[in-house]
């Protein structure tokens, strides 16, 4: 209903952009030049558990912060095609900065009951985006956590809750003989907790992670 009622709005009002509210169009250009281009390593992740000195890289596409934060919240509540575009096409920014070729992308998967509440996965919309544009995807990550809101925690909480958020479903025969570098993606980052939960699990299934790669990213203390 919500995402109906944002559509009949934009049909019997004039359309005012996420960012700076200018009326005409939902995304005007000043603001997609404003996350565009702005793709970088935010930091390395840790697995000494696993392997001596092992790190992953964490890309993102843009800090969280105006206007980019605007547009996934938007995105998410309301479903729109068209930010899901914009936000895989930032988020294959992002993918870019991980050195490597050819990877294959493996989504976080949302909540199941933020999937129930919202009626769809945000990021496996974006990764679809994302696949139509040349990247292989697989859905290799089951998630396993139960309901709550993960951006209210801090660093400690996000750790806890990240403990066995994930388990892997099952990888193709060809993939475990011939592995393929992969990098797992997801529409924002703070802590990094979700993404070393979810790296953890696929490199002891011995999936070939060489990075994450997130839409947008926070330092949370």
């Amino acid at each position: 209903m919500r995402k109906f009622l944002t559509e009949l709005s934009d049909l019997v009002l004039a359309r005012e952009c996420i960012g700076c509210k200018k009326l005409g169009t939902l995304i005007c250009a000043a603001c997609r030049a404003k996350v565009s281009n702005r793709a970088h390593i935010m930091r390395d992740l840790r697995f000494d558990d696993l392997a001596e000195d092992l790190r992953i890289p964490v890309a993102i596409a843009h800090r969280y912060a105006p206007p980019i934060d605007s547009m996934i919240y938007r995105y998410k509540d309301n479903q729109i095609p068209e930010l899901s575009q914009l936000l895989a096409d930032l988020l294959r920014g992002a993918i870019e900065e991980i050195p490597t070729d050819h990877p294959i992308l493996i989504p976080i998967p949302s909540r199941r009951s933020s999937i129930r509440t919202r009626g769809f996965d945000p990021m496996d919309l974006i990764a679809s985006r994302l696949s139509r544009g040349g990247y292989p995807v697989a859905a290799w990550l089951v998630d396993q956590r139960g309901a709550g809101r993960s951006k209210t925690l801090g660093i400690t909480e996000r750790v806890i809750a990240a403990n066995d958020a994930f388990c892997i479903g099952r990888i193709p025969d060809h993939y475990v003989r011939d592995p393929i570098p992969a990098i797992v993606i997801d529409d924002v980052t703070t802590s990094g907790a979700t993404f070393s939960a979810a790296v953890s699990q696929l490199l002891l299934a011995g999936v070939h992670i060489v990075g994450c790669a997130a839409v947008a990213g926070a330092r949370k203390t």
